[in-house]
């Protein structure tokens, strides 16, 4: 049990991104050991469902750890970054100096339409 709580502290120590970083390298590993197994010896073991069921367990873990070390300096500094790349600057001014007027064409009337 000691040493179950050794392992738990032992994590609860370390930053979440570097959580994140091992738990991509285990991920990877585990996803080349299973794909290994399965084209040399084991040729039943499942690949699909529990790389698949991993990858969504990655993902959340993911999501949750950028969702949570997210704060106004990060959301400040990507803003900027949107701003300085936004590469469509012209194409607004020009709506915003002669907007798009909503009249609809006139088209010759056909023959059968008369």
């Amino acid at each position: 049990m000691h040493v179950i709580l050794a392992i738990i502290a032992h994590f609860r120590r370390k930053r979440p991104v570097a959580l994140l970083w091992q738990h991509a390298i285990l991920f990877m590993g585990c996803a080349g050991l299973l794909v290994l197994a399965r084209f040399t010896f084991a040729p039943s073991v499942p690949l699909f469902w529990p790389l698949l069921i991993w990858y969504f367990v990655f993902s959340f873990h993911f999501l949750l750890v950028r969702s949570l070390t997210a704060n106004d300096a990060w959301a400040d500094e990507r803003a900027d970054k949107i701003r300085r790349h936004a590469y469509d600057f012209q194409h607004v001014k020009d709506i915003y100096i002669k907007p798009t007027n909503f009249v609809e064409p006139k088209f010759p009337l056909e023959k059968r339409d008369e």
